[in-house]
């Protein structure tokens, strides 16, 4: 039978597998929130705005956008995280 993952232990085969497939849930959500980041960012309105409810409007898209970057650099540091932790199980799966 062969083993996908190289000559881990069945433990270790699933938890990378695990984290593999984690890593790209995770790789996919950061593309989606990037995208809906992107539209946010359009719907900015023209400097050209005055009345106060069009600057309200452009105060609260300005916060959900830097909202939405907070939560961009959460999944970042996740992504960083799972790939640390995929290393280091290759790692002991190589000794």
């Amino acid at each position: 039978m062969d083993v996908p993952y190289g000559n881990f232990e069945p433990n270790q085969a699933d938890q990378l597998a695990a984290l593999w497939a984690q890593r790209k849930r995770i790789l996919l959500l950061t593309a989606d929130i990037r995208d809906a980041k992107l539209r946010l960012s359009m719907l900015d309105p023209s400097e050209f705005w005055s009345s106060s409810a069009q600057r309200a409007y452009r105060e609260r898209i300005a916060e959900i956008v830097n909202d939405v970057q907070g939560v961009l650099n959460h999944l970042i540091t996740a992504q960083d995280q799972i790939w640390r932790n995929i290393r280091q199980l290759q790692a002991a799966g190589e000794e």
